[in-house]
């Protein structure tokens, strides 16, 4: 089971000193035929207050480019999650879902809404849906199991060509046994930071701050931190896709949590050998969309200016194995294209963050009568007061975690093919 080797990232890291642009082109050149070292990363991270940073990251950039090319083509795969409830057991500073938060509106979709929007995003051709529920101790263990195999037969057959995903809190190896019978693919995991003391800083109750057991109770003074870390080594034993990531923004040591985050992931393809790629995430420490508790200190890393640099690290560090970088949303269009164009293989194109979000949208389709049956299920369930169909569905975006960027996955499409980007299948044929 995985642990974070903390020495041996910190002597990395220690070792790494300044380089000159003659010793980064040579590094450079060398990663055309191999993968860099933790310690070559970090000699890279650390140039980015330098004077010359711009012309260190061109070059990186363009390195990881020929790279990415080489890999993957000029395709990239699209997902989007749908957001089932954002009721939460856990409190994370950094999450406007967290359970102390009384601003937050609470809600929960029902099997039938949540079919709806799936349907609705596979209809545009998006690839793969993820369900996420996040620390929803019910949803985890009495929702999620029935809408895999409800929205089973619409992934049908499993040839690998869509993937159907989940998000949700660190699962025993038991449960992920029991979601990939019922027909989940994959699983969507981000260790928020490989530092422990961080993690409990920022982590206070609930299942992510001490995990669970196989009847979903949170473990009494159990380690929270350990469990998330090694929940991808429980994934891989009931033979789900894995995925790894830190946010960064969240520790002021971005080379510590970059390293970790490689060596995490080296370790993942090396034991386990996943048929499908190991998806790289890269959460970002974005602003909460209930601002009166939003905790972000004022100066964090800007994210935008260095998105595609860290992606390229990425793929760079790990060129060698089966991976998929996947730049996402919290940036802006440019930086997340940005980032596709020179390392990701993988991205999230349309994209809503709170229960229902997809639906005024996605009920543009729906029949009349149907339609107005969900508007009217959507009053009785989360308002008191009788509003305006379009009243209704503009307050969805309300129940959304963090503020990120928006846009249909056609015109996201579109925005990608002028940069020479197909939107594709996982194997490998285009979508119109």
């Amino acid at each position: 089971m995985y642990e974070v080797p903390i020495d041996e990232i910190h002597t990395a890291s220690r070792a790494a000193a300044g380089i000159t642009l003659k010793q980064a082109a040579s590094t450079l050149e060398q990663a055309q035929c191999r993968p860099l070292t933790i310690t070559e990363v970090a000699e890279f991270i650390n140039m980015m207050d330098a004077p010359d940073f711009d012309q260190i990251k061109a070059m990186v950039l363009d390195c990881s480019a020929k790279v990415r090319t080489r890999k993957y083509g000029r395709s990239v795969v699209t997902l989007s999650p749908v957001e089932v409830t954002n009721r939460c057991a856990s409190n994370c500073s950094f999450c406007g879902w967290r359970s102390d938060n009384k601003q937050m509106g609470r809600l929960s979709i029902d099997e039938e809404i949540v079919d709806i929007q799936v349907q609705y995003l596979l209809a545009k051709g998006i690839q793969d849906i993820e369900l996420v529920g996040g620390d929803d101790i019910q949803f985890v263990r009495d929702t999620l199991p029935v809408l895999l195999q409800r929205l089973r037969s619409r992934f049908l057959p499993r040839t690998g060509a869509r993937q159907l995903l989940f998000c949700t809190m660190a699962l025993t190896e038991s449960q992920y046994h029991t979601l990939a019978a019922c027909g989940a693919d994959g699983m969507i995991m981000w260790q928020e930071t490989y530092d422990e003391a961080l993690y409990n800083h920022h982590i206070s109750r609930g299942p992510k701050a001490y995990g669970i057991d196989d009847d979903f109770h949170v473990v009494k003074g159990g380690n929270g931190f350990l469990f998330r870390l090694q929940s991808q080594d429980r994934a891989a034993k009931a033979g789900l896709n894995l995925a790894v990531g830190t946010m960064l923004g969240l520790n002021k040591d971005v080379v510590f949590e970059v390293l970790a985050t490689i060596h995490h992931a080296r370790y993942l393809c090396k034991k386990y050998a996943p048929k499908d790629p190991v998806v790289i995430g890269m959460p970002t420490w974005n602003k909460l969309t209930t601002n009166q508790i939003d905790n972000r200190p004022k100066q964090i890393l800007n994210i935008d200016k260095y998105f595609s640099f860290f992606a390229s690290l990425y793929l760079l560090a790990l060129s060698d194995l089966n991976v998929w970088v996947f730049p996402n949303c919290r940036v802006s269009r440019a930086s997340q294209i940005e980032a596709i164009k020179v390392a990701g293989a993988y991205t999230s194109t349309e994209v809503k963050i709170g229960p229902g979000g997809y639906l005024p949208e996605a009920l543009k389709d729906v029949c009349a009568g149907k339609r107005s049956d969900i508007i009217q299920k959507m009053h009785t369930k989360f308002y008191e007061k009788q509003l305006s169909s379009n009243e209704l569905l503009e307050h969805l975006d309300d129940f959304e975690q963090f503020q990120h960027y928006f846009y249909l996955h056609e015109d996201f499409a579109r925005a990608l093919a002028a940069e020479d980007i197909e939107v594709t299948a996982r194997g490998g044929a285009m979508i119109s």
